[in-house]
């Protein structure tokens, strides 16, 4: 059997041929033309997933990855001959050979942690083969797929932009770039590779469906309906094909038409449950509520789990009066969806109107502790809480709400009745004559009870709708991926930034990235004072716990007397930071600094003590100035020790944001950046400062820069910027 054909980069093709999957090659024997993959993709990313239509701007997202033949047991077995003589060669090869294969190799390894879910090794893995072999395209496509799968959209988008200027010829690429697009709301550019995609497969049902959504995001109609009709014919029995016809009927003003177009549907399929839903939520919003609560109640016998119908059917249940039945209904949907914020608060409101008003506070302390800042949320529990006799807690609420509309008549007067029941007569007066003197009509900002047969969305916060069910807000994209495993970016992010660089033992190690900085300076000394106990730069917060640091004292107090001053001081610094003890840590850094002034290490440790010493206790003024002031000029010297020190730089925009001087912090940031590129944490903090200022896509980009370098934190705080772009 002649064998032809190698794993080989695909550059060019013929004219007339059409695209080509990488990683695929071909061999011929006699019993003709087999294809086989060296190592695929495990097969559960093999899948399309089912597109979900859930409103008018709803997009069907497609998984894409590399596209698999299945091997033949002929092609089995020729790739175990091949991986032999592969690692024979190996054996026997140069050094210039093996840098091109670790390049595939590295590769192979990350799409196995694909198989896996886990992104960030794959990033990784990709990141190595990237760095051997930039000009190959796969692994810019592949790092490409795990950054969308972790919400880093512009950071994908950025990946297929360079896989494609590669190698212009593969159709998954361009697939998932118009994924990305979607994602970023650029529809345009999404019609754009779905129609590059559709030239040559034309018959590729996700990217004609996902292109018929985005001209439906678009409102160009006739080119939505091209597509819907072309599938329609080619594709009779696609459900989700007459969902579509139906949105954009409904799009154009042609009620009877959409609704033609899901009934019909109902004739061929009466089981179809999306349909059912849709009519039901259709009927619920011209309040035909009867109705909506028939054809959701059909739609729930076919999707029994699916929390949201509960949610609708609540609604038209509520407003039918039948507050028990859609209270049932609003606690199915929490147990299906704890979370759900909801059905939270509209259960909350319902039970206040049943009088269940102790479980009702509990709600709405469920939504406030999603939404701390949700105003008709407070003014709800602020009322319940004056029924329940918590007239202290009431006028808490009251009070915050009060900040916040300065001008809100009826919140004065509420917390004045609740001051004089817990005798408070000189407060309550105080409320009351604010309302006299501003002459304000007492009704103002009292809102009348409504019969629960409006519903607002959850962004709307008028005060005037505080008894309202809620909604939630059309989002313009829909995640319908659901749940995937090793998302890491689902980990809770606040708003800090990361602290400076300083002397530690035992650095935390947080998903495989570990924050470690390399002077020699360090690396000289302690480098084998003891096992297991190496002193390191990091930035890493708390990377030894207090009750290490004890037990690492204990454990050097004998060696320290052989080693010089500076070394000794610089440790117990770094054992009494870790305990919290600043003062001790920064009299050990003061005598650091006397032993040996030009220590580059000494001087941003001692830095590093004093910026934390001002953040995590109260100082005077005076104090507290003086110490930043002693900071900036150990930072100095240290720069001027060595100014191409990209922690040097990184140090000093983390003391320059904690006293706010935001524009110096961004170009010290960026000044790290140029120093290294690979510096992880200065992106990571240029990101949160841009984003405290409200430039969002040069904190996505930062982020994604920041998470591709393997700082998890950095995908949770784009999925965060996700969630708040949603709401």
């Amino acid at each position: 059997m002649r064998l032809q054909g190698e794993v080989t980069e695909v550059g060019s093709r013929p004219e007339g041929q059409k695209f080509k999957s990488e990683g695929v090659s071909s061999f011929r024997s006699d019993e003709g033309e087999l294809s086989y993959i060296l190592q695929p993709f495990d097969s559960q990313l093999l899948h399309l997933l089912t597109p979900q239509l859930i409103n008018s701007s709803t997009l069907m997202n497609t998984n894409i990855p590399p596209k698999h033949q299945v091997r033949t047991a002929g092609a089995t077995a020729f790739s175990a001959v091949r991986i032999f003589f592969l690692s024979l060669f190996l054996l026997l090869s140069g050094g210039s050979v093996r840098a091109q294969v670790d390049a595939e190799m590295v590769t192979i390894m990350g799409r196995n942690a694909l198989s896996v879910d886990d992104y960030l090794t794959a990033i990784r893995y990709f990141n190595q083969a990237i760095e051997a072999k930039p000009f190959l395209s796969r692994p810019y496509y592949y790092r490409a797929y795990a950054k969308f799968t972790l919400e880093d959209y512009t950071g994908a988008a950025a990946d297929c932009d360079r896989s494609i200027e590669l190698n212009p010829f593969i159709v998954e690429v361009y697939q998932l770039r118009a994924l990305c697009r979607i994602h970023n709301e650029d529809f345009t550019g999404a019609v754009s590779d779905y129609t590059r995609t559709l030239r040559e497969l034309p018959d590729e049902q996700g990217a004609r469906y996902n292109r018929a959504l985005c001209y439906l995001q678009l409102k160009e109609y006739p080119q939505a309906n091209a597509d819907l009709d072309y599938m329609l014919q080619r594709w009779p029995k696609y459900y989700r094909t007459y969902m579509i016809k139906a949105q954009v009927a409904l799009e154009q003003k042609d009620t009877v038409g959409g609704m033609r177009w899901v009934d019909s549907l109902l004739v061929k399929n009466p089981k179809e449950a999306v349909a059912w839903s849709f009519k039901g939520r259709y009927e619920l919003s011209r309040e035909h509520y009867a109705l909506a609560d028939s054809c959701l109640t059909q739609a729930l016998l076919l999707q029994p789990k699916d929390f949201e119908l509960y949610v609708s059917r609540a609604q038209a249940l509520h407003a039918l009066g039948r507050f028990g039945q859609a209270i049932a209904d609003y606690d199915q949907a929490i147990q299906l969806q704890p979370q759900h914020f909801v059905a939270h608060y509209n259960r909350g409101l319902l039970r206040s109107f049943v009088g269940d008003l102790n479980r009702a506070i509990k709600d709405f302390d469920f939504v406030l502790s999603i939404e701390p800042d949700n105003t008709l949320a407070i003014y709800n529990r602020a009322q319940l809480r004056a029924q329940v006799g918590d007239f202290c807690g009431a006028i808490a609420d009251y009070t915050t709400l009060i900040k916040e509309y300065p001008q809100f008549s009826y919140g004065y007067l509420a917390r004045a009745e609740c001051r004089r029941k817990i005798g408070d007569v000189k407060g309550a007066v105080a409320d009351e004559t604010w309302v006299a003197r501003r002459n304000l009509d007492l009704a103002y900002g009292k809102a009348k009870p409504t019969k629960g047969k409006k519903v607002r969305l959850r962004s709307e916060h008028a005060l005037e709708q505080y008894q309202q069910l809620v909604a939630e807000d059309p989002d313009t994209v829909r995640n319908v991926f659901g749940t995937l495993y090793g998302k890491v970016q689902n980990e809770k992010v606040g708003s800090d930034l990361l602290p400076m660089y300083a002397l530690s033992f035992r650095p935390v190690f947080t998903k495989g990235y570990h924050s470690i900085g390399f002077l020699p300076e360090v690396a000289k000394f302690v480098s084998a004072k003891s096992e297991g106990r190496k002193l390191c730069l990091t930035a890493e917060a708390d990377a030894t716990a207090a009750s290490d640091a004890d037990h690492d004292a204990r454990h050097l107090e004998s060696k320290m007397a052989q080693w010089s001053l500076l070394e000794q001081t610089l440790v117990r610094s770094a054992i009494a930071a870790a305990r919290y003890d600043y003062t001790s840590a920064l009299n050990e850094a003061n005598q650091a600094v006397r032993a040996d002034s030009t220590s580059l290490v000494a001087r941003m440790q001692r830095a590093s003590i004093l910026a934390r010493s001002v953040a995590s206790s109260t100082l005077a003024p005076d104090e507290a100035k003086a110490r930043l002031a002693l900071a900036t000029a150990d930072l100095r010297q240290a720069e001027s020790f060595s100014p191409q020190s990209a922690y040097v730089a990184y140090n000093q925009g983390c003391l320059l944001a904690q006293q706010k001087l935001t524009t110096e912090a961004l170009e010290a940031f960026t000044r790290a950046i140029r120093l290294d590129s690979r510096l992880a944490e200065a992106y990571y903090n240029r990101a949160m400062l841009y984003l405290h200022q409200d430039q969002r896509d040069k904190a996505v980009s930062d982020f994604s820069r920041a998470g591709q370098l393997g700082l998890y934190k950095a995908y949770a705080q784009l999925k965060a910027m996700q969630e708040a772009k949603g709401k």
